[in-house]
């Protein structure tokens, strides 16, 4: 059988369609928890902004050059790395549950941490140049990928459901706290 430079082409041509899918999903499910995430824990994040404490840690984060803001936004990653760890062990020797709710926990109090320091440091990180380049390239990746999305039947739907899902839980959330922070 003669393999023509046509079909090698055409071969080639569906490998890297279908590699770009399979890239391309799990980044898709990725920035789509990311954003309900964001959504989830907007309220937290206004307290943290509220806290005279967060207040002083935000004018420092501020002050700082560039990598100096850069490090920081580590810290948070490399401190909560460790309950993380804990937490798979769990999961991996049959404490399945609590240690879910560890990585959970640890993921949404880093999730929270980070963005409230990403949002201080952007300016200051966004004069870095490479770093400026690849800001810029994953919102260029998450937008493209958000279009593609919302073309696929059945997703405005799904994102719908998922947003009333977390919309009730946040309320449930802000029900519960209602009373403490009243005092």
């Amino acid at each position: 059988m003669v393999v023509s430079r046509r079909m090698i082409s055409a071969s080639l041509h569906f490998l890297r369609r279908l590699a770009r899918a399979l890239f391309a999903i799990p980044v898709v499910l990725y920035f789509l928890l990311a954003d309900l995430v964001m959504w989830a824990i907007a309220p937290v994040l206004d307290l943290l902004a509220k806290l005279a404490f967060w207040h002083r840690v935000e004018l420092a984060i501020a002050a700082l050059p560039a990598y100096g803001a850069l490090i920081v936004l580590a810290v948070p990653v490399v401190l909560l790395e460790p309950p993380k760890a804990v937490a798979l062990w769990w999961m991996a020797t049959g404490k399945f549950w609590p240690g879910l709710a560890l990585l959970l926990a640890a993921k949404a109090f880093e999730f929270a941490v980070i963005l409230r320091l990403h949002a201080i440091a952007t300016p200051k990180l966004l004069s870095i140049p490479w770093y400026a380049w690849l800001h810029h390239a994953v919102l260029a990746l998450r937008a493209k990928l958000y279009a593609a999305l919302m073309t696929l039947p059945g997703v405005l739907r799904a994102l719908r459901i998922a947003r009333e899902t977390v919309r009730a839980l946040r309320d449930t959330v802000r029900r519960w706290i209602a009373p403490w922070r009243r005092r």
